[in-house]
């Protein structure tokens, strides 16, 4: 976790100023580049910025100072586009400015950077009880995530006493092998993410809270800031650095062994309640950075074989993973006969597989008897039955 160059949003206030020492901890150590964003008109010399530019320099930081108008932009786009620019690979910022309110954990230029950064950021806050990175904490779900967080920073060096923090009721049976492979204590807390995050952070004086923006699921449901990491910088008691994710999202589509089936309950705990069973099922995932997040079963009935149990949650839709896992079953299940009761208005996404619509009566009695209740009226209940005769099917890349 090394930086070129730190593009720190400046004010000219203490504040501030408390934020760009903080930056002199940084390994590297990086090229600083202050910038102050000033109104209609503003990009004059301003010698307040040159005065705090030499004040760093006196501790051998390498920086470099611009004033930018603000033009018809906020303060964060004018940062956010500013670091753009210049190539920087780190923001610094202080939790609050100027414009500080005592009812507010974050100030607006803060919080709208940590929401809208597509780099690593730094929320400088709390007080400094010593170098950056002398007693770091860096939670983990050791998920990908937030193990490339840990990996980037140990990489870095000049990390002193770190410790790896999971929060939860279970110890991960891994924990202690990643943290002695990354060189930090291993450390288990109960209870909810962020408020045991910042409880032992407060415990062991930690001199900074370095974790990834997004956990597993948020990173394959496209979510820019997961509530773990805005939970944190908003409450951390010390400066807290967020990690912009640098790996590509891995998409794998599978089928699920026997002891995977949990996980696919998991996912279908708000369809249905369904639940998998080995002995009768054939369970289909897309998997996502480890993470299934789409799945799709063929069911062996006495009588026949029935599609049924598509499903996607609402966070990861739109993305095209179920036509992935249904393309994957209906491959690996081409030589049977396959039936299903489809949801209305999606006939034409499993005709695209071979599924035509039919006549209830062509279903096998197992598989008809689901919907008897209906009395032969499936309109009302909102399916159309289909069937997939027997035949070769390849799904493409």
């Amino acid at each position: 976790m090394t930086w070129r160059r730190v593009l720190v949003a400046t004010d000219l206030s203490e504040e501030s100023a408390r934020t760009a020492d903080a930056c002199l901890d940084l390994p590297g150590p990086p090229r600083l580049l202050l910038v102050h964003v000033a109104g209609q008109g503003g990009s004059d010399p301003n010698p307040a910025l040159e005065a705090e530019a030499r004040r760093l320099a006196l501790s051998g930081a390498e920086v470099d100072v611009r004033t930018v108008p603000r033009g018809d932009r906020t303060v964060v786009h004018a940062l956010l586009e500013g670091a753009a620019e210049a190539g920087a690979d780190l923001v610094a910022v202080g939790a609050r400015g100027r414009g500080r309110a005592v009812d507010r954990l974050l100030g607006s230029v803060s919080s709208g950077l940590l929401r809208a950064a597509r780099t690593d950021l730094l929320v400088v806050r709390g007080e400094r009880t010593g170098p950056l990175l002398a007693r770091p904490l860096v939670p983990t779900d050791l998920s990908e995530t937030s193990l490339e967080a840990a990996e980037r920073l140990a990489a870095a060096g000049g990390v002193g006493e770190g410790v790896l923090l999971h929060v939860g009721e279970r110890v991960p049976p891994a924990l202690a092998t990643v943290a002695a492979r990354l060189g930090l204590d291993p450390l288990v807390r109960p209870g909810a993410a962020v408020p045991g995050i910042v409880a032992a952070a407060v415990e062991l004086r930690s001199t900074a809270i370095v974790l990834s923006r997004v956990g597993a699921r948020d990173a394959v449901a496209g979510v820019r800031l997961g509530p773990v990491a805005e939970g944190v910088a908003y409450a951390g008691p010390c400066p807290v650095l967020v990690a912009s994710p640098q790996r590509l999202l891995t998409v794998v589509v599978r089928e699920l062994l026997a002891p995977e089936f949990p996980l696919a309950d998991g996912v279908w705990r708000d369809y249905h309640q369904t639940r998998g069973d080995p002995g009768v099922d054939r369970v289909f995932g897309l998997y996502a950075n480890g993470t299934p997040v789409s799945l799709a079963r063929c069911h062996r009935h006495p009588d026949g074989h029935e599609v049924d149990a598509v499903f996607t949650p609402e966070p990861f839709r739109h993305r095209g993973y179920s036509r992935r896992v249904v393309g994957a079953l209906v491959e690996a299940c081409h030589n049977e006969d396959l039936y299903m009761f489809a949801v209305s208005g999606l006939e034409g996404f499993y005709g695209s597989f071979g599924f035509v619509e039919c006549p209830e009566s062509v279903l096998p009695p197992a598989i008809r008897s689901r919907y008897e209740w209906a009395a032969g009226n499936l309109s009302s209940a909102g399916v159309t039955p289909m069937v997939r005769r027997a035949g070769w099917f390849f799904r493409g890349a």
